[in-house]
């Protein structure tokens, strides 16, 4: 059986590879967006390891209120009651995730850049999502 570990001895350079996806794109959104982004796409995905990563992250990005607001959209799957930015970013998220043509970009709230941003970080955490559940994190 493959494991994390035989992974990453054949490829130590993963790691920064696919940290080095988002970088530049983490400049363009807010912290708490970013987490956010990265908790729905790994509840989608299914991978019980990024969200309670990405739960904790968002605890930290974010006041007690606004997290309880955002979790509470993404545990209903109901994106309604967040702030439009929030819910356009996480509609494009699913875009991608759910691997649809991005022929009509929401740019009431997100602008070209910020919609690059969201498609980097949700290209990311989607290949991180597969490693953690592929080798059972």
């Amino acid at each position: 059986m493959i494991s994390q570990s035989h992974l990453l001895t054949q490829y130590p350079y993963i790691h920064t590879a696919l940290g080095g996806l988002s970088v530049q794109a983490e400049q363009c959104l807010p912290a708490s967006t970013v987490h956010l982004i990265r908790l729905y796409i790994s509840q989608l995905n299914g991978c019980q390891y990024c969200q309670i990563m990405h739960e904790d992250a968002l605890k930290d990005t974010t006041s007690h209120a606004q997290f309880t607001r955002f979790h509470a959209a993404i545990v209903e799957s109901d994106l309604a009651p967040l702030p439009e930015f929030e819910a356009s970013a996480l509609r494009l998220a699913k875009q991608v995730t759910d691997v649809k043509p991005l022929t009509e970009l929401d740019k009431t709230q997100l602008d070209e850049k910020q919609c690059l941003a969201v498609i980097a970080i949700t290209l990311q955490i989607n290949s991180w999502n597969r490693i953690a559940i592929g080798l059972n994190f």
